[in-house]
């Protein structure tokens, strides 16, 4: 990847664009372009090996509750960063980060990290700011799953998801992206059999078609009026 093509993608982060111009310039000329290939590019309980900006392809991010049980945090599309977490308390990961099909990256690893930010407030509180972004996104998503409808809830992760990794299907208005429904009722927050419910009603509805770890949002338009809970476009669902 050429400086110009990674410049397109790092503009895409609002986060690096409101980065001081230093700070900037060192992520870019200390950080470094790595592949993976169906693989983790890191897992729980490993040790902070860097913050991390996809540039291509899919990463995946898993946490494991309690009793083992995996729940799909969200997955990355390019120009999104992760991991930083790790990297600014110092602590292992308490999330897996793996790479879906072919990916790429690009890593700040820790002794470029410490090398930009050790003596200087300023580039830290950048990366605090970061964390503190990612914090919001996963408090709006907590509250969401606690106080809103299932049906709301489920219109509203496969927005997400055929935002994140969708592929338009040629000559017509709609959004292809692969998920389990296992991995999509967990970040619902719901059971499998209320999940297959909802997504019958949805099909039925013309809104969706469903296949083999599969879903084709036929309808994003009415997915999206469903998810800001207009009230007469809201069908009965569960909870």
């Amino acid at each position: 990847m050429n400086g110009k093509a990674l410049r397109h993608i790092l503009s895409r982060s609002e986060w690096f664009a409101a980065l001081p111009p230093a700070l900037a310039e060192g992520i870019v000329a200390e950080a470094r372009i790595r592949r993976f290939r169906n693989q983790p590019i890191y897992l729980t309980g490993d040790a902070p090996n860097g913050l991390f900006l996809l540039l291509a392809g899919e990463v995946r991010i898993v946490h494991y509750a309690g009793d083992g049980s995996p729940a799909l945090l969200g997955a990355t599309n390019p120009g999104t960063w992760f991991g930083e977490s790790s990297m600014l308390d110092g602590r292992p990961r308490f999330s897996d980060a793996v790479a879906i099909g072919e990916a790429s990256v690009l890593q700040l690893a820790p002794p470029a990290f410490r090398k930009l930010t050790e003596g200087s407030a300023a580039h830290y509180a950048a990366f605090t700011r970061l964390l503190c972004e990612h914090y919001r996104l996963a408090i709006a998503h907590i509250v969401s799953t606690a106080t809103l409808p299932a049906m709301t809830r489920l219109a509203q992760r496969l927005l997400y998801f055929a935002e994140e990794e969708g592929r338009s299907l040629p000559g017509r208005r709609a959004v292809e992206f692969r998920l389990s429904q296992k991995d999509l009722a967990t970040t619902v927050g719901i059971s499998r059999q209320t999940l297959n419910g909802l997504l019958k009603q949805l099909e039925t509805q013309g809104l969706i078609e469903t296949g083999y770890a599969r879903i084709i949002l036929k309808k994003p338009a009415a997915l999206q009026r469903l998810a800001r809970r207009e009230p007469e476009q809201l069908p009965q669902g569960g909870s």
